[in-house]
């Protein structure tokens, strides 16, 4: 039977299983806790999604006020409406959330991203406005105050050296392990989102600079040793690879090369959150060693990654088979030919059982949530039936 077969029998048993949902009332749930065990594991399954924003549906047709829960538990439930791109329901559960707690900075925060992302530039000022009462005595220590003002900032006000001054403080403010998410935003206010370069000499000089000072910043991270800096080590190496291009071939290899530093760097910091995989890493050391024409490389970190992270990226298929025709060899799937190939076809079929016993896995846990809150996969004993 087929990775492909197997993958599809996954997807129907899922999707059968969730529609088990239906027996679910959400108007017996009492507590914001006892709604997340339920919808947050389908809002972040693919197959799920449409059954997720059914039960966001009934939530928000429902008595939210009668809810109890932490800010935390209330800003991850708005967070899953967000991730199926459900924006009402993220709207009505931020609201209720923050009448359940009016000074919690973090909800206040993302109310105000949200004005931004949703709404006018002056609903954005009325949503920060409640923020700014509350002075940086108490708002400072929050990471998403500073991150979210200065992206405002730049990209709705268009003040980029204001955005970038704002953001200068926070480090003296927010914990240690919120500095990755200071040093992250520097490339999100200066590059990302904003207005690409005309062909003119000026503006691509004035791209060049911005780009240059969001290296100098993560540099600073880097030098810091901030928490998980390894994710600020690849995205480094990202925007490197990225400014490789319209240089000469050797100034383009020299920047490569300076990439692939970083990213050799960002292997020895890593540090194993689950919330920044390491395939991110070797996803882009994969690109920019394919860029350096260093295609045996390559292909050895082709060989090492999920399987899934090749089935679901055509790119990175297109990539791995290039690599493999450059260098002679098989590409890791492409089936026997002699010893090698058969290695090749061995470990490709322990990466595939290894990742869809992950699954299952996964899928067993959604499972046991669901009996345990419906009680539909009960059967019972044999010597519980009748006679």
């Amino acid at each position: 039977m087929g990775a492909a077969h197997v993958e599809d029998r996954i997807t129907s048993i899922t999707v059968g299983a969730m529609n088990g949902l239906g027996h679910f009332d959400l108007s017996n749930a009492h507590y914001v806790e006892e709604v997340l065990q339920v919808i947050e594991p389908l809002a972040r399954g693919p197959q799920t999604r449409e059954l997720a924003r059914g039960l966001y549906a009934e939530l928000i047709g429902g008595d939210l006020e009668a809810l109890r829960g932490s800010p935390t538990e209330w800003f991850n439930l708005a967070t899953g409406a967000a991730r199926i791109d459900y924006t009402s329901a993220q709207h009505r559960i931020l609201e209720a959330a923050l009448r359940a707690h009016p000074d919690d900075v973090d909800l206040l925060c993302e109310r105000f991203q949200f004005a931004y992302a949703h709404g006018s530039t002056a609903d954005s000022i009325e949503a920060w406005q409640p923020i700014e009462d509350m002075g940086e005595e108490q708002t400072a220590p929050y990471w998403r105050y500073w991150a979210y003002r200065s992206l405002f900032l730049a990209r709705d006000l268009n003040q980029k050296a204001e955005a970038v001054k704002f953001l200068d403080r926070a480090s003296q403010f927010v914990t240690p392990a919120d500095l990755l998410n200071i040093f992250r935003h520097y490339r999100a206010i200066l590059i990302d989102g904003a207005l690409k370069p005309s062909s003119t000499p000026d503006e691509l000089t004035k791209y060049e600079n911005l780009a240059s000072l969001v290296k100098e910043q993560y540099l600073k991270g880097l030098n810091l040793g901030i928490e998980n800096g390894y994710v600020l080590a690849t995205d480094l190496a990202r925007l490197l690879r990225e400014r490789s291009a319209g240089k000469s071939s050797e100034d383009a290899n020299k920047t490569l090369d300076q990439a692939l530093d970083l990213l050799d760097e960002a292997e020895r910091i890593y540090t194993n959150n689950p919330n920044h995989p390491v395939s991110r890493i070797y996803v882009e050391k994969a690109i920019t060693l394919m860029a350096r024409r260093r295609y045996a490389d390559a292909l050895q970190i082709f060989r090492s990654l999920p399987a899934y992270s090749l089935d679901l990226d055509e790119s990175m298929r297109v990539m791995r088979n290039y690599a493999a025709n450059m260098t002679g060899q098989p590409a890791p799937d492409a089936g026997p030919a002699g010893a090698s190939g058969d290695s090749d076809v061995t470990e490709r079929l322990t990466q595939i059982e290894r990742d869809l016993g992950n699954r299952l896995d996964q899928l067993e846990q959604v499972l046991a949530v669901i009996a345990q809150r419906t009680g539909i996969f009960d059967q019972p004993d044999e010597g519980d039936q009748a006679g």
